[in-house]
């Protein structure tokens, strides 16, 4: 069931992403990465719900640190399309909405409905969403390369990279201990 439901959703939303025939800029890019942000911290969702559900209060307070810690950097990838745009505080709430209110849904289900069936599900739909992410984000990047004035990689991209890698396992390690 994981591997079928993130199939569909990364290939639904591949779809919808590319309706016009190539990959979305500037606010549609920013809405489809929220949007598969969002249906992923569905899964991180789940998780927190779970652990509280389970009486693992010490378990689920530290996901919601780590998901935290995680999100911040999801955020940042979600608006660095519009860096040359004005943006708006509606729109910058609205996408926040998107990425971040699908946890908060994870969270009720994981606590008071929780059930394998659907963690299968949803845990599938995040995956194949962050897929979608993925591709859109890396896609973006080999664009953002090919341009004459230079916009491309720059050593602080590559350090915020690295250390986003860093905090990422560092969180996993300490979890699994």
């Amino acid at each position: 069931m994981v591997w079928l439901a993130a199939t569909v959703a990364f290939l639904a939303l591949l779809a919808v992403g590319r309706r016009r025939g190539k990959p979305p800029e500037g606010i549609a890019l920013s809405t489809y990465m929220a949007l598969g942000i969002g249906l992923h911290n569905l899964g991180e969702g789940l998780a927190i719900g779970t652990a509280f559900a389970l009486g693992e209060i010490a378990l689920g307070s530290f996901l919601v640190l780590g998901f935290t810690l995680h999100n911040l950097t999801e955020g940042l990838g979600i608006v660095a399309p519009l860096l040359k745009d004005k943006l708006r505080w509606p729109t910058f709430l609205s996408l926040a909405a998107l990425a971040g209110l699908p946890a908060v849904v994870g969270i009720w289900v994981g606590a008071f409905a929780f059930s394998p069936h659907w963690a299968a599900l949803f845990l599938g739909i995040g995956a194949g969403a962050i897929l979608q992410v993925m591709v859109e984000v890396g896609t973006y990047l080999q664009r953002r390369l090919s341009q004459p004035d230079g916009s491309g990689l720059s050593s602080l991209g590559i350090a915020g990279f690295t250390i986003g890698l860093i905090v990422m396992y560092g969180t996993a390690f300490l979890v699994k201990f």
